[in-house]
Parts: C-alpha cells; structure tokens; sequence
C-alpha cells in the first residue's frame, strides 16, 4: 500500500496535488516523512478560512517546490480556483483492502494501517465481527483463544501497555465480551486491564505480593484460603513471564529479608537490596539498549523516541532520590546517556520534526493538534463536553511523580498517558499558544505580544467548529492566591473549558538549586499537608468528571537544568530574550550572533515557523546565562523540554 500511494506522488511532477482522503492513508508517519523529504508542503485544513490562508502562504505552486492540499471530504468542495489545476487523488481503505469490513477498517489509526499492510490478507470477504476477529489477531496479536490462558492474557497486556498501543473502541468490547466467558476471568474487571495501564500494573503487583507470601509462608496462606486470580505458584508459564515482568516494571520487586523457602523460579521478583537500586539498574540497560538502537543507523520513528522518553524520565527521577545508593559505576553510565540523548534526539527532530507535523488526526502529534484532536472526538460523538487543563511547564518527568500521586488518592481515576512534542522553540508565549489555539506559530508569531489574547483564541477555536461563543471559556487559575473562582468554574454555560495552571512552570524558574529543588518543591505542592497543594485543584477536576466533562491534561513545554555559557549582547535585534533561546525575525541576525556563539543550534524553515524567524539555542544543557550560574528553564530543544505529556482522566462510574 505505501508503495502503491507513494507512486502517486513522484517529484518534479505535479505543482498542485489535491488528495481526497477521507481515511487519513497519507497520516502515516514514514509515508509522510518521504512526501515532505520529496519536496512536497503539505496543507490540511478542514476550515476554509485557514484554507486559503495556507494555500496562499504555499504559492506559487512548481514543479520544484509542489504542494500537496489533503481534504477528507470531496475534491469538488474545495474551491475551483485550486480544483481546476490540480492533478487529483481519491483515496479509501477500501481501494487497499476490499475483503475487510470498512467500517470497521475506519477504527483504526494510521500506525494500525501501516501494521495490517505487512499482514497476510484474507482471500474472501469477512463479515464485520469476522473482520474484527482478523484485526484483533493479526494487528493486535489478540486471539481470544490464545489469550483464554491467564499467562497469555498477562503477557499481551504488557505488551500491549509497553507498546502504548490503543485498541480502537469497537474491537476492545468484542475482545472483552469474548474473555468474560472464559471462566478464568470471572474475577477479572478486564476492560479496565486494558484501558488502564497503571490499573493492570497494582493489580499484577497484587497478585505477585500474594504469591511470594505464599511460597514463604505457606502455611499460614493456605489457613486462610486466599483467593489467587494470576496464579504464578502453579502455572510455569506465569513464572517465566516473571523477568519481563520486572524488566518492564510491571511487577516491583518485593524486599525479602530470607531465602528460606522461596522457590526459584521467583527470585527474579524479589530482592535483598533496596528496590529503587534494582529498579535503577534495569532501567540503565534499557537506556542504554534504545541509545545504541538509535546510534546503528536504523530507520528509528516517534514510537521508539516516546518509550525512550518515558524510560529517561523515569531515571531522571530515580537519580534524584535521596539516600539512592547507586554504584559510582552506574551513576558514570547514567552521565554517558546524558551526553548522548540530545544530540541524537536534535538529529532525528531536524529529519522529522516537520512531517509529524503535518500528522494532526487521528492521532495528535504536536501540542497545536491537541485542539483539533478534541473537535474530531466531539465529531465523532465521542466527547459532549470537555476541560481541557493545561499545566504549564508540567515535564514528563513532573507527570511521573504527580500521576503517582494522583493515582494514589483517586483510585477511581483511570489516567491514560500519551506524549506529543511541544512547539519549538518551547517557550510559552509560542508553544502555549499553539496549544491552545490550534495554530501553528506561522500563523501568530509574528505578534509574539498577541494582540489575540489565549483566552479569545479559545473561543475562535471552537467558533470555527460551530460552537457558540458563550459555551467555550478559558480561565488561569489561582487557588494559590485565596481567590474565590468557584462560581465562574461551575457557570452552567460553558461547555468547553480551558483550565491554565502555572504552578509547575513557577517551580521551575524559581528552582535555584537545580532540578533537585523544583523536583522537592513539586512534592511540597503534592503534599496535603503543605499549603498551597494540589487538592483544590483535584477537587475541582473531580467535580468534572463528576459532571460528565471529559478531562484532558496538556503541557505546552517541559524543563531542563542548564549551567550558563554567557549572555548575547545584541541590543534590539532579538524578538525575545531567553535563557535557553534567543528568537529573531531576521535570520541573518541570529546567524551573526551565532558567529560570536558557536555552540549553539539555529532552528529555522521547520514548515511550523514563519520563514523569515529563526531560533538560536545553546546545545545540549546550556543556558544563555551568567558563566556558572545553574538555571531550571525551558525554550530549547533537548528531549525534556520537547516531549511532554498530554493525559485523558476518566472515572468509573459509581
């Protein structure tokens, strides 16, 4: 199928190419990043306003510099003036795979499509619930039968948590309903397995506790006759999924102070040293592993760099633990990944920073999707009304520690992670925006000052998609301050809200001591007993969820502890003055300081930016600050400050 669509787009052919593609075949990240590395600029509006803006910003349309305009609807409705030359597309999924059921082929993502290409396709045509079956097997590696043995079922859960895959809607009830009639699972609230990571991490966790109990003291176990839902004592192939288990955290290692009975097919799961020591060293290989995967040269995409990210900040976090007693050797390890994991991950943003994008739906990308993302769930009925909270400065590592926290005191709260990248240069005033407003910077950031405040670029958002002025509302929040804001936050109105909360980016910059200060100050704010804390802010959340609102956290940009370098002196030239970028309208300016700054990396003509601005930030961990001084900010393009979390929070129903 890629071959077959890249084929109709071959260089230096067409000027103008307008593709109906209402199944989004041209959203899948390598098939768009060889478009954009064909020369192709790909324009996707569904508004006809930004439509023709962009078509405009793209002219003129040549053969050498062609243009690609991408609708979901007909190419009749696009207007005549940009039809009549055009060389025109259709594309369906039904055109790559007519034995399949389309409608249920349209639940899946554009990674999922990628997947069923490589798979061996039916030679007849499947009814719908045979086609789910197909997929569910072949896609997903989700065979109910296979997975009707608890060991199988375990081990695609992690997998599929792992992975951070997303079983579409339509397929998860089928595999659902399936299981539950497999007696093994009469226990099991098995929907919630798969739809919440973190659930089916306490609850294998759970079940493991009460084996190594067991094998230790069995005795007193069997007296009181507990009930054992993963049975790890008496299935082999449960004991062997155990170090992959632990490998992928899923199971913690339980601190023992005695071997004494322990069999030993379970000494993978426990531990005589601290756990957080064990914990450190796993996650050190696995580091090391993805680096070196990355270094070979192979063709690595967004998936690899989120699991990256996710293992990093998760070691981050450790190294900043007090009284962790890691080895002189490990902490040399860790410095060496430090050293290694921007560079790499600048190098990978430049080849495809631009093309993901371009990749707005099904699946945002960029913290500008996020905005459409909400209307496309809303279009698809799956969302009525919405709070979209956004955390400024929240890094991935911060949601590492305020998820725990949260989950911990919300136990009817199912948190979903998934991360984007943050607008670069990633600094509020752009990447904020962007956020919230759904554009990208070529749209606003020539008026850096935004006579268009946050709040009324909101209401534009949603007034595009039919919504009224009235229904959508943004407020910053400041329960810090002993500000009353309850009656404004429950006005029955507002259908749409857009929350900003700006205590984790505070953090940050007042963080005089380095990440290990605003990591200390981000656990006072967690802290119930500490005031201000995060309880009215949960509070309110939870009233929500309560109402029937769907909950979506975001963060525009994350944080990185820097140690200045010295500072540009160049007058007015520059738009803005930070400490981790330097913004010019003029290139020529920036490349002038960067003469006088030789390390330092210029971001320009990224398809996001206008063409004339051009960002100039020290590499790796520097600041453009005092010599010396250590600074927590933000604007650069190292892997904490672009891949940041963007989280759904549902509740289960009481």
């Amino acid at each position: 199928m890629r071959s077959s669509i890249l084929s109709l787009f071959p260089s230096n052919t067409h000027p103008l190419s307008l593709v109906s593609d209402p199944d989004r075949l041209l959203a899948g990240e390598k098939l768009m990043a060889e478009l954009v590395c064909r020369g192709f600029q790909v324009v996707q509006e569904d508004d006809p306003v930004l439509l023709r803006h962009r078509a405009e910003e793209a002219r003129p349309f040549t053969s050498d510099h062609p243009s690609i305009i991408i609708t979901t609807g007909a190419l009749e409705d696009l207007p005549y003036d940009l039809y009549q030359p055009a060389y025109q597309i259709n594309l369906s999924l039904h055109q790559y795979f007519p034995n399949l059921a389309y409608p249920v082929l349209q639940a899946l993502t554009p990674d999922q499509i990628v997947k069923l290409e490589s798979c061996q396709q039916p030679n007849q045509l499947l009814s719908r619930n045979k086609t789910i079956g197909y997929l569910l097997r072949e896609v997903f590696g989700a065979d109910p039968e296979i997975l009707s043995r608890p060991h199988a079922l375990v081990g695609w859960l992690s997998d599929y948590h792992h992975q951070l895959l997303d079983l579409p809607d339509l397929l998860r009830h089928h595999l659902v309903e399936t299981l539950k009639g497999f007696p093994e699972y009469r226990e099991w609230d098995v929907d919630l397995l798969i739809r919440d990571a973190q659930a089916f991490q306490g609850f294998v966790q759970q079940e493991w506790q009460k084996s190594i109990d067991q094998s230790i003291w069995d005795k007193q176990i069997r007296e009181t006759q507990t009930e054992y839902f993963i049975p790890f004592e008496r299935d082999p192939q449960l004991q062997d999924l155990v170090p992959g288990l632990v490998r992928r955290g899923t199971i913690q290692p339980i601190r023992i102070e005695k071997q004494t009975g322990l069999p030993t097919w379970a000494r993978p799961g426990v531990t005589f040293v601290d756990v957080r020591i064990q914990r450190f060293s796993t996650l050190l290989e696995d580091a090391n592993h993805q680096i070196c995967v990355i270094k070979s040269g192979a063709q690595v995409g967004w998936n690899v760099w989120k699991e990256l990210a996710l293992t990093w900040a998760e070691l981050c976090n450790m190294i900043l633990q007090t009284h962790l007693a890691a080895h002189q050797e490990q902490k040399e390890v860790y410095l060496n990944i430090l050293r290694e994991i921007d560079p790499l991950f600048t190098n990978w943003l430049r080849q495809n920073y631009t093309a993901l994008g371009a990749q707005r739906l099904p699946t945002p990308h960029h913290v500008h999707h996020i905005p459409h993302y909400l209307a496309y769930l809303r279009n698809l009925g799956r969302l009525g009304k919405v709070v979209l909270l956004v955390l400024d400065g929240l890094s991935l590592m911060d949601w590492q520690v305020v998820a725990a926290a949260w989950s911990q005191r919300h136990a009817d709260w199912t948190i979903r992670t998934d991360l984007v990248l943050s607008q670069i240069p990633t600094i509020t005033s752009i990447s904020r925006y962007a956020l919230i407003s759904g554009l990208r910077p070529s749209d606003f950031a020539n008026d850096i000052d935004h006579r268009v405040s946050e709040a009324r670029a909101w209401e534009l958002f949603w007034s595009r998609e039919g919504i009224a002025e009235k229904a959508c509302k943004l407020l910053p929040l400041y329960y810090d301050r002993q500000i009353d804001q309850l009656p404004e936050l429950q006005d029955p109105r507002v259908n749409f809200w857009c929350l900003i909360d700006d205590t984790t980016d505070k953090l940050a910059h007042h963080a005089t001591l380095g990440t290990a200060d605003q990591q200390s100050s981000l656990k006072l704010w967690l802290d119930p007993i500490h005031h201000p804390n995060s309880l009215p802010l949960e509070a309110q959340l939870d009233a929500y969820l309560e109402q029937g609102y769907t909950l979506f956290i975001a963060s525009d940009h994350g944080h990185v502890e820097a140690a200045g370098v010295g500072q540009p002196s160049e007058g007015l030239v520059a738009q803005t003055r930070g400490k981790r970028v330097r913004i010019y309208k003029d290139r020529l300016a920036a490349l002038h300081v960067q003469n006088a700054f030789s390390d330092t990396i210029l971001w320009d003509n990224d398809g996001l930016l206008p063409d004339q601005m051009a960002a100039l930030m020290p590499e790796g961990r520097d600041a453009f600050a005092p010599n010396g001084e250590v600074v927590v900010t933000h604007g650069g393009v190292s892997i904490d400050e672009v891949i940041v979390p963007f989280i759904q929070i549902t509740k289960e129903s009481k």
